[in-house]
């Protein structure tokens, strides 16, 4: 298949099946799903080169009677091969006796929204051009510092699309695209190790890898020397955009999604219109941004993607749903339906049933340099970055969390003095919203589907 081509293949795909479907049982709801990406990997790590050029593809069929549902999938999207996870799905339904009383059926027909932009440029990187970046980020981390060991590289680029028919009248596709690549590093010194990265991902261009092999070796070697901080306090943190990013999508990127909110996990449930956070706090879900990678003109249940506020100056506007979870808690779909989804999502989507999840969560700059937000520090603080472990380990419904910052630096009246040892860090998320400090101007997009700045808190307990 090719790009230009893609989403008017797959709908005709999707429609032949969907009659197929409906002529052998014409008292039964359907829902076709096909899903194809080809994806071009390179890596290159201690010495060992691997490379892959490969395509993903398969169907999900759903069937339904009342409130019982059949759910069949398949790899492949010949017409055949979709005909066997129809024939299975209407099996399954017809078999069952368990029925699913939120079940009101698959989604309605909407106009669609946009798909994001994509260079056409990326068509063309193959596994050479993947091959020669991931040696060049090695080779320029290298150069930095001897104490710079272990080093690996690796660069991807993939294309692809999908379509949802069901006998609503749905009948839409999405096609998407994109690029990266990543550098790891790891510094030894003595007994000491210590490891950081850097990374580049778009889909409006071609990724650039110059620069991201001796930013990583530059942060992996800073954090040798580390010194134990020998504190045990509340103390003010300051959370990066790696592990800022993630304190949001470990937070209010589960409890405002539509089944938490339906079973009444989320603490959120009946707090529409009340301030959760500091008054210059603002996070949109927006689906519909020409750039975010988690941008398509539907999700993945055919509902148009659209732009969802969900924290407007600290107060808490909206909730995200797929139709499922809508109609069970009386409201429309926000177009957040995906299919193995989430901030990692899986490789086969096709194997998993629909889900709620979020798009691209852009969080609102703010009026501080991260410079000033570090000279503001009167007393102490503790500045994380990288990855903190356990973070996606919290209980939504409390927002109670315990994390280790591996990756972290002692601040002292305004300055930056040295790296320290992992310390643990634990507080609630949601109260953390409510203390937030700073909130820094600059903005990183990152790979997990946000856009967002440095976070200043107040109130968590450190223990180093």
């Amino acid at each position: 298949m090719e790009y230009d081509s893609l989403k008017d293949e797959l709908l005709s795909i999707a429609d032949t099946s969907l009659k197929y479907a409906t002529s052998l049982d014409s008292s039964a709801e359907f829902e076709v799903f096909l899903f194809f990406n080809s994806e071009t990997h390179a890596e290159i790590s201690q010495g060992v080169v691997k490379a892959k050029d490969g395509i993903t593809l398969g169907n999900a069929v759903r069937a339904a009677k009342g409130k019982r549902v059949g759910f069949a999938c398949a790899s492949g999207i010949a017409i055949e091969r979709v005909k066997l996870s129809v024939t299975e799905a209407l099996g399954i339904v017809n078999s069952i006796k368990v029925e699913d009383e939120r079940f009101q059926g698959f989604s309605d027909p909407s106009p669609p929204g946009k798909d994001g932009v994509f260079a056409e440029e990326i068509l063309e990187i193959d596994t050479d051009f993947l091959l020669k970046s991931s040696e060049a980020m090695i080779a320029e981390a290298k150069s930095v510092d001897e104490r710079a060991k272990i080093i690996s590289g690796e660069a991807s680029a993939s294309w692809g699309g999908y379509a949802v028919a069901n006998s609503r009248g749905v009948l839409q596709g999405s096609v998407f695209g994109d690029n990266g690549c990543v550098v790891q590093v790891q510094a030894i010194e003595g007994e000491e190790r210590r490891g950081a990265f850097e990374f580049d991902v778009a889909r409006d261009r071609v990724y650039k890898a110059d620069g991201l092999g001796r930013m990583a070796a530059e942060e992996a070697v800073s954090l040798l020397g580390a010194k134990k901080l020998d504190i045990t306090s509340k103390m003010r943190t300051l959370w990066t955009h790696i592990p800022a990013a993630l304190y949001v999508l470990s937070s209010l990127g589960q409890s405002v999604l539509g089944q938490p909110v339906v079973e009444g996990r989320s603490p959120l449930n009946d707090k529409i219109g009340e301030a959760i956070a500091k008054s210059d706090l603002t996070i949109v879900d927006n689906g519909q941004k020409p750039i975010g990678l988690g941008t398509h003109a539907v999700d993945q249940e055919g509902h148009p993607q659209r732009k969802n506020p969900i924290i407007e100056k600290g107060v808490l506007k909206g909730f995200l749903f797929n139709t499922y979870y809508a109609r069970a808690f009386g409201v429309e779909s926000t177009g957040n339906c995906a299919r193995g989804g989430g901030a990692f999502q899986s490789s086969n989507p096709y194997e998993s049933s629909p889900g709620v999840v979020t798009k691209w969560l852009e969080i609102s700059a703010g009026t501080k340099s991260e410079e000033d937000i570090i000279s503001e520090v009167d007393d102490k603080a503790v500045l994380i970055k990288g990855f903190p472990l356990g973070i996606f380990h919290t209980n939504v419904s409390t927002g109670e969390f315990s994390i280790v910052a591996g990756e972290a630096f002692l601040v002292e009246k305004g300055e930056v003095k040295y790296p320290i040892q992992p310390v643990s860090i634990a507080g609630n998320f949601y109260e953390g919203f409510k203390n937030l400090t700073g909130i820094s101007s600059e903005l990183r997009p990152l790979p997990w589907g946000i856009e967002n700045p440095m976070f200043a808190f107040d109130g968590f307990s450190v223990t180093g």
